[in-house]
């Protein structure tokens, strides 16, 4: 199965809002030519964190949603933080520390199956 890109993503969930294109690239102060390049792929992923916090708002995703995450996820560059991720780093000054959490789990030579595990564990914490 093919990996949706970030424009093609948007456009299934604005499509599944039904939110047409011209309303939705007023919602997110964008020309809808710019809007449509986007889409289609013909437009650079944007990297602002703010501007995908206004796509977030205006297809009413709930933050911490599988949406939501997946919406940074297919916004980020290979090899980035998807940038919720690294705002949130940011903003608690620990971004430093995700090398030293990294190399922990390489050092450890955790396998797939105990980081899934170890994701799940953190995640009942909630």
């Amino acid at each position: 199965m093919k990996k949706l890109t970030f424009g093609e993503y948007v456009r299934k969930l604005r499509l599944e809002k039904r939110i047409g294109l011209r309303q939705f690239a007023k919602l997110i102060d964008m020309l809808p030519s710019n809007l449509c390049h986007l889409e289609s792929g013909r437009h650079k992923v944007p990297h602002g964190v703010e501007f995908l916090h206004k796509i977030a708002k205006a297809l009413k995703l709930k933050k911490g949603s599988s949406e939501y995450e997946k919406l940074f996820d297919v916004a980020a560059h290979p090899g980035e933080l998807p940038a919720d991720v690294k705002e949130y780093f940011i903003e608690n000054n620990i971004l430093q520390e995700l090398p030293v959490m990294a190399r922990t789990i390489k050092n450890e030579k955790l396998t797939r199956t105990e980081i899934e595990k170890l994701i799940k564990d953190i995640r009942k914490r909630k």
